[in-house]
């Protein structure tokens, strides 16, 4: 199996129909229908179902879909890397990031960047910090934005500021005013939280002489505000998520309470090559 079979694959898998791949790729339909039929020989697996009129992927098919995405998003940007030793500051830079990041922090960066170099252009992947770190690790991103901790003996990492938690909540959850809250007003409430928060959740709890309530962990912690703000709990946040909630009647409150704070970090791999694009970003980021 080669790049050009992933292509023809991929051009299939988008159309729903091999007569819509072969105009799209500009060639007949019969050698298109033989070289899906060579690949499912070699893989062993049937990739398509055909019908009467339109295609559709088996569960090889999909997974063998998702590879190839990534496998050609590499390539492409490999060309781009070995094209940019001749061209300059040219090329796309591949990056990851949470949630969170991607829509407060990274906007900035990527604004004062782009002007300085006009060349580079962006791929741009998002998902939870095990996410992330995965693209990393498989070469498809270069640089990813994410909470720690992470695995110091794979990944080189530039920390960010630390970030407080906050209580983001309805008017049926408050009973103490709008300003900072001490961590004990939280006994007793059902609380919402990202599943990397909640040792820590608990610790700072155990230490105010309670134990938590802890409600709901999830690994969006877009659907936790979503369930705060239907008045089923208290979600704990970082403020920099909580801040992405418009239109919501959800109100803020930080939380007094020693060590409860998260942090992030920009991270790539160790002793892996970098493309012009990533080491002119971190230059950029560093000199902040």
């Amino acid at each position: 199996m080669d790049i050009r079979q992933l292509r023809y694959f991929l051009a299939i898998a988008e159309e729903g129909q091999i007569s819509g791949a072969a105009k799209r790729l500009h060639i007949a339909q019969p050698p298109l229908s033989q070289q899906l039929k060579i690949m499912e020989e070699e893989l062993g697996v049937q990739l398509v179902e055909r019908g009467s009129r339109s295609t559709r992927l088996t569960e090889a098919g999909r997974a063998l879909r998702h590879r190839a995405e990534q496998i050609l998003d590499l390539v492409n940007t490999t060309v781009k890397e070995v094209q940019a030793f001749d061209e300059g500051a040219k090329g796309t830079l591949a990056l990851g990031t949470i949630a969170s990041l991607g829509s407060n922090l990274l906007p900035d960066w990527i604004s004062s960047f782009h002007e300085q170099y006009p060349g580079i252009d962006f791929l741009l992947w998002e998902g939870e910090t095990e996410r992330i770190t995965d693209l990393l690790n498989s070469g498809v991103i270069e640089i990813g934005l994410v909470r720690l901790p992470i695995d110091s003996a794979i990944f080189e990492s530039i920390h960010l500021p630390k970030e407080p938690l906050v209580a983001a909540m309805s008017n049926k959850w408050m009973d103490g005013g709008d300003g900072p809250m001490p961590i004990v007003e939280l006994a007793n409430k059902p609380l919402l939280t990202h599943r990397r928060h909640v040792s820590m959740i608990t610790k700072s709890c155990r230490e105010a002489g309670f134990e938590p309530t802890i409600l709901c962990k999830a690994d969006d912690p877009r659907s936790m505000l979503a369930w705060a703000d239907a008045d089923i709990g208290i979600a704990i946040a970082t403020a920099s998520m909580a801040r992405q909630i418009t239109n919501s009647n959800l109100r803020y409150r930080e939380i007094i309470a020693p060590g409860l704070e998260t942090a992030a970090a920009v991270v790539w791999m160790k002793n892996r090559y970098m493309s012009t694009a990533a080491r002119r970003f971190l230059e950029t980021f560093v000199g902040r």
